[in-house]
Parts: C-alpha cells; structure tokens; sequence
C-alpha cells in the first residue's frame, strides 16, 4: 500500500512539473534589435530608427570631420536572415538584401581613426 501512495505522489508531482508555464528566454536575435546590444560590442554611440510600412532604404547622411559610421543594422522581415549587417558603412543609400521593407535600422558612430 505504501509503495502505490508513493508512486501516486510521484505521478502528481511529475503532472503538475509538466502543467507549470515553461519560461522562455528570448531569441537570441530579439536582442540585436537593440541599440545597447550593439553598443556592448563596442561599435560606439548607436541610433535606432523604426518605421511603418512601405520603407524600402534608408540613407545614412555624410558625418562632421572626426567621426565614421562603425555598423549599420538593416531589418526587414523576421527569423533567419532578418538583419543585414554592413560594417564600416559609407555614407549613401542602403536597402535590404531581400528588397522587403524595413522595419528598423540601427546605426552606430564612433571617432574616427587616425
């Protein structure tokens, strides 16, 4: 008798073990849609900009003398292949690889190197 209470009381725990919500951690590329991701790699001081639909580029504008674009983070769409990643970017007109519209971009400025 004792050993059917025993597993009894195992089973219940395993039931109310497998009925408590799961914490989820976030996807990993659910932080790179933020600027201090970014920043605590080092790329510098970055802006994030987001827009509606129907964005198709963004243009980065032309820097004053002693800074230099570091990263530019282009999203559009979501998963796998969501951001482009353009590293020391020009000044100039960007648009995703995947001609989806833009969801947001994150760009970094830091000193520029002598």
């Amino acid at each position: 008798m004792k050993k059917m209470l025993a597993a009894f009381g195992v089973a219940g725990l395993a039931v109310v073990g497998l009925a408590a919500p799961a914490q989820a951690a976030p996807p990993p590329s659910a932080t790179m849609n933020h600027e201090s991701y970014w920043e605590g790699l080092g790329y510098g001081d970055c802006e994030k900009m987001e827009f509606g639909d129907g964005v198709g580029s963004f243009t980065l504008p032309e820097l004053p003398d002693g800074q230099q674009y570091t990263l530019l983070v282009l999203k559009a769409g979501s998963g796998e292949g969501a951001n482009d990643l353009v590293l020391w970017p020009a000044p100039g007109t960007y648009m995703h690889s995947s001609d989806k519209d833009l969801s947001h971009v994150i760009y970094c400025v830091d000193e520029k190197l002598s």
